[in-house]
């Protein structure tokens, strides 16, 4: 007898609510690594790209993290916003970590791949410590918000 396997497609399946959500937090991406780059150290690594890193990062987790359960409370749509952003942030530290240290290991100052696998998030948490400022969380604040907002917006506009 054959086996039926049913998978959850919910997170597959394409919806306004993803397409606004990814939209939104994506230009949020772009607008807050706008806003870091001044305030990064000098010789950073990926700082050139880091706009378009963070759009795609932000594009990726607004369809993956924000636009997957509309219809519940504004409330509970923000907080995925905010929770979105956060993810959105980490990855772009991140991925400015990876690239620090790939700068830093082509010119031999690790003595082993676990001592540079370690320092990826060093490098990732000294540089997100380094541009740390108001204006940036004011930005990512602001776009997290309004992405949870718009694909809560969405939902109710043209439902699934």
């Amino acid at each position: 007898m054959q086996r039926l396997a049913v998978r959850n497609t919910k997170m597959q399946i394409p919806t306004m609510a993803k397409f606004f959500a990814a939209i939104s937090l994506a230009g949020t991406g772009f607008f807050t690594a706008n806003e870091i780059i001044p305030a990064l150290p000098q010789g950073v690594e990926g700082a050139s790209i880091l706009p378009l890193v963070a759009s795609s990062f932000g594009l990726l987790l607004g369809w993956r993290v924000v636009g997957l359960h509309p219809g519940r409370p504004w409330m509970s749509a923000i907080s995925d916003g905010l929770r979105g952003a956060l993810y959105m942030m980490a990855w772009s530290y991140a991925f400015l970590g990876a690239a620090q240290m790939l700068k830093l290991a082509l010119r031999m100052r690790y003595d082993d791949a676990v001592e540079a696998l370690v320092d990826i998030i060093g490098q990732g948490a000294a540089i997100a410590q380094a541009s740390f400022s108001v204006d940036v969380l004011i930005v990512l604040i602001c776009g997290a918000v309004l992405a949870g907002g718009a694909s809560e917006w969405a939902y109710r506009k043209y439902g699934r």
